[in-house]
């Protein structure tokens, strides 16, 4: 695939992946719950609130719950997956590639959880949304870093075959975008899924609809290696891990 079909892929896959979406999309959930007990120990000035790459619209559906007279407006380049917001959500069909939706004024919190690296220029976009926020609001940021998926990539180097998982963002060249006194919070996790061959984990990638990437397609003799000198733990499961950072952001 090149680069310039990028767009289309992510589309199509998030698209075929969203009625399936809230069922596997685990690591997500747990970082919203995070999120939540994060933004209680904010103070947001008054204004309009945005989940940017909201999906499904879970990560919005928690906060409104948690704050009651908040509404959280959704915004994501899948049709499929904003249709499984709930019923009345204000959502915006938008490529995030492209600038900001012109309606996003009196911004006073925007949050992305596991957008950025599906975008051509992550932090090209960061920096734009941080200078649509008003003053005094927030930036929130959950993203996997480069350190994450250090079996895969491992697995992949020792039996030379293609790396084919995320291009994940570092966590210096997100800092560098900001002046010191304009970071609040930096927090790593680091987050460990398992299962019991490499057959589903991958499923697990393609049920949320992550699996776009440049490399080529392995194939099934690779496949077999894998899922032979993938690491395992006790009980003969793979692993996979995660490193993830959440950055908040304030505007100075």
């Amino acid at each position: 695939m090149e680069y310039k079909d990028w767009d289309k892929k992510v589309i199509a896959n998030f698209d075929n992946a969203a009625n399936v979406y809230d069922k596997y999309s685990f690591i997500q959930k747990y970082f919203a719950k995070k999120i939540i007990g994060l933004i209680k120990e904010l103070t947001i000035p008054n204004g309009e609130w945005f989940d940017l790459g909201s999906g499904t619209g879970f990560l919005a559906d928690e906060i409104e719950n948690e704050f009651i007279n908040i509404k959280v407006s959704r915004v994501d380049l899948s049709k499929n997956m904003l249709s499984q917001n709930k019923k009345n959500s204000e959502i915006i069909l938008w490529d995030l590639n492209f600038d900001l939706p012109p309606n996003l004024k009196n911004s006073t919190l925007l949050i992305s959880s596991f957008c950025i690296h599906w975008l051509k220029t992550p932090t090209n976009a960061i920096k734009n949304w941080y200078q649509n926020l008003v003053a005094g609001g927030f930036l929130i940021l959950i993203f996997p870093t480069n350190k994450s998926f250090p079996e895969w990539k491992v697995t992949c180097k020792e039996n030379n075959i293609e790396y084919g998982g995320g291009n994940f963002p570092s966590s210096n060249s997100i800092k560098s975008l900001f002046k010191e006194k304009e970071i609040l919070l930096i927090k790593n996790y680091s987050y460990e899924e398992t299962f019991i061959n490499i057959y589903k984990l991958f499923k697990s990638i393609v049920n949320t609809g992550a699996q776009t990437t440049l490399s080529k397609r392995m194939t099934v003799k690779e496949l077999k290696v894998m899922q032979e000198r993938w690491p395992k733990n006790n009980n003969e499961e793979v692993t996979l891990t995660w490193d993830i950072n959440i950055f908040i952001i304030k505007k100075i």
